[in-house]
């Protein structure tokens, strides 16, 4: 299988594919001994055989070519941007057809942004000759890409920050450019793109890109917002969704977590004080999650983190109309919906019952509803649970058997709301 890694400054990257090398190896697929091709040398190391799996990024080829990255585009030198990032593709274009690996993940950003311009700088017939089956662009919570990027900066001073409203911006052009080229790159041809949170488990990724057809792909719809402060219900959701991961590949709409009433909370306070500093905890900030076993494994936490609470305030409303994209665009990429505890605590989720409608009566294909309902939980006559189309299950083990009867879906086309 060969993948093209998108993702705009922050994601990591880099982790993201040694984590994934680290579950091809567990899993079999590749070995465990590298050979330096350089002094021609067979030896052991910590890189794949690039004749089993081929792993590369425009950048860093950009870089060990001579051109320093941030200073050619900070620049305003079109032809060279151009010319600059086609070598490095070429490059990796003729290892591709040197090497002919089995597998293939290649990085690079699809488009750039500086000095507030975003532009891009992809030639699609180098690309075409990589030869990627599917397209993966990698996002993470705002938060924690500003955070990224301030560390970068200490260490290597870099000079580039950017407020909330600018991630947010590059990470949409991002994703549209994603989708525009999964549409075009090849003639008689569309290939799958998928939107994916680092936050996700490591083998998550791993079986989307490498054996999507054995697994059934689902979206986990639970109720999030009435439950976030409740420690009991937390762990009882989480449980439900760690077994779910074990089984399938899961679209969890928790690994993107950026709309916490917390932080835009404190930031209305402090605006409102003429306090122009706030400090930002993990419990603030997002839904805990564990970084072990995740696709950025290894990585430094974000919190706390200080902030200006006028620049939480001013990607607010941009934020919330993303949240319902970002979700349903979750519902686009999977097979089914697996929702579970719909009416816990006696009230109905309506961010629930809002994807289950769209996955019902306007995703097109329709996705089925697979449906888990504690006995005990109440609201279960509730008449807007009939409004959509699904199969409810009062026993746990059923509802996973049902899910796992799902055929995998290769089908690979489909399409997406952009958020």
């Amino acid at each position: 299988m060969r993948a093209l890694l998108a993702g705009i400054s922050g994601v990591n990257k880099d982790s993201v594919v040694a984590n994934l090398v680290s579950r091809l190896r567990a899993n079999g697929d590749i070995g465990g001994v590298a050979e330096d091709y350089r002094n021609g040398v067979a030896g052991p190391g910590s890189e794949p055989d690039p004749r089993e799996l081929l792993s590369a990024s425009v950048e860093a080829v950009f870089a060990r070519q001579g051109d320093d990255l941030a200073s050619t585009l900070a620049a305003f030198r079109p032809r060279y941007q151009l010319d600059a990032w086609q070598r490095a593709g070429l490059a990796i274009a003729e290892q591709m057809e040197d090497l002919d690996p089995r597998h293939s993940l290649l990085a690079t950003h699809l488009t750039y942004y500086t000095s507030g311009r975003q532009f891009s700088l992809i030639d699609i017939p180098t690309i075409r000759r990589w030869r990627p089956d599917c397209i993966i662009t990698l996002v993470d919570d705002m938060l924690d890409i500003r955070a990224a990027l301030a560390r970068r900066d200490a260490e290597q001073h870099t000079n580039f920050q950017l407020r909330l409203r600018e991630i947010l911006a590059w990470r949409t052009a991002e994703i549209a450019m994603a989708d525009l080229l999964a549409r075009n790159l090849y003639e008689r041809r569309k290939i799958p793109h998928y939107v994916v949170s680092v936050k996700h488990p490591a083998e998550m990724l791993y079986r989307l890109i490498f054996h999507r057809r054995r697994f059934p792909a689902v979206y986990s719809s639970f109720p999030i917002t009435a439950i976030r402060d409740d420690v009991d219900r937390r762990a009882t959701v989480d449980a439900i969704r760690q077994e779910l991961h074990r089984r399938f590949i899961v679209f969890d709409p928790l690994t993107l977590d950026e709309g916490t009433p917390q932080v835009f909370d404190k930031a209305r306070a402090a605006c409102s004080d003429g306090v122009h500093e706030i400090v930002i905890t993990t419990e603030e900030a997002r839904w805990p999650l564990d970084n072990a076993g995740t696709l950025k494994e290894g990585l430094p936490s974000s919190f706390p983190m200080t902030l200006d609470p006028r620049e939480a305030l001013e990607v607010w409303d941009d934020m919330e109309n993303q949240v319902r994209h970002r979700d349903l665009t979750m519902v686009e990429q999977a097979q089914c919906v697996a929702a579970y505890r719909i009416t816990m605590g006696g009230r109905l989720s309506t961010g629930m019952y809002s994807e289950l409608m769209y996955a019902s009566h306007t995703a097109e294909p329709a996705r089925p509803v697979l449906m888990y309902a504690d006995p005990e939980d109440n609201g279960l006559d509730h008449p807007f649970l009939r409004n959509f189309n699904h199969r409810t299950y009062y026993a746990i083990e059923d509802w996973f058997k049902a899910i796992a009867n799902l055929a995998p879906d290769d089908a690979g086309d489909p399409q997406r709301p952009l958020f």
